[in-house]
């Protein structure tokens, strides 16, 4: 007898949802909170390069090839990143932000870098720091926490190394003040290091930091359902001091479920603060 399109459906949803948990299982990553489309769609990249044809060929598959967990992840967290991506953003921060911060006389000044892949980004932070503090903190501890779900991107941030197409755009100055050139690679400075402190995190779990002054979570959101993003933004406010900054990613918005948590103070570049 015919198996008919509605039985099809059905049986590759059951699939399917073995598959997550499966997935869940085997990395400790709570994949219910992704977007279904996304995973769908990242995890045909995977079914493709190994050969498996359905997503009950894929889990059997993933079950008798532990190493595909890793390759998985490495595929489910995508990793896009720059130094100074969007650059009227970090305008905003040397501009005004980071200037008020760090004139607030503030004894420990605390900024997360909330899904900061290579490391990209945390560095452009600490670049920053400086140059808006041209004649140091002064008794203003500075700690950019820096945190990501990918030990693999997390570790190459850690080295703090980068090819010369991985610096492309920044300025020269910057490059020779910040960055040691040795044989083609360009190396974070240790003075600039020091700000940051590099952790594995999952942004579904209840963050560790409190009173911080602010939030870097940007193109991250994509990745989740709307229900799990207004829990984050939630998190990231309970997270913030009382005057705390969010900045999220020029296609994110604080969504209606946590809009009343936040101000709006830019729009432009998706700064808000903590209302």
């Amino acid at each position: 007898m015919a198996v008919s399109v509605s039985d099809k459906n059905f049986m590759e949803d059951v699939a399917f949802e073995r598959l997550r948990k499966v997935m869940n299982e085997g990395t400790g990553i709570n994949f219910q909170c992704y977007r279904e489309s996304y995973l769908k769609r990242r995890l045909k990249v995977r079914m493709m390069v190994t050969k498996q044809q359905t997503y009950s060929e894929y889990t059997r598959y993933l079950l008798s090839t532990p190493e595909e967990f890793n390759l998985l992840v490495n595929d489910l967290t995508i990793n896009f990143t720059k130094f100074f991506r969007d650059t009227d953003v970090y305008d905003y921060l040397k501009g005004t932000l980071l200037p008020e911060l760090l004139s607030s006389q503030k004894s420990w000044l605390r900024i997360w870098s909330a899904g900061c892949a290579t490391g990209e980004e945390p560095y452009s932070l600490a670049m920053l720091m400086h140059e808006v503090a041209k004649h140091g903190f002064g008794n203003c501890r500075i700690t950019i926490f820096a945190s990501d779900l990918d030990k693999n991107a997390l570790a190459k941030a850690k080295a703090g190394e980068y090819s010369t197409r991985m610096v492309q755009g920044v300025d020269e100055g910057l490059l020779k003040k910040y960055f040691d050139f040795e044989d083609g690679v360009y190396k974070v400075k240790p003075f600039v290091k020091q700000l940051i402190q590099f952790e594995e995190a999952d942004l579904m779990v209840t963050p560790k930091h409190e009173n911080l002054d602010l939030i870097l979570c940007r193109n991250v959101m994509i990745y989740f359902s709307k229900e799990i993003q207004n829990t984050i933004y939630a998190h990231f406010h309970d997270s913030l001091k009382s005057d705390g900054y969010l900045i999220t990613g020029k296609t994110e918005f604080v969504g209606m479920g946590v809009n009343k948590k936040f101000v709006d103070i830019n729009p432009k570049c998706r700064v808000y603060k903590k209302a």
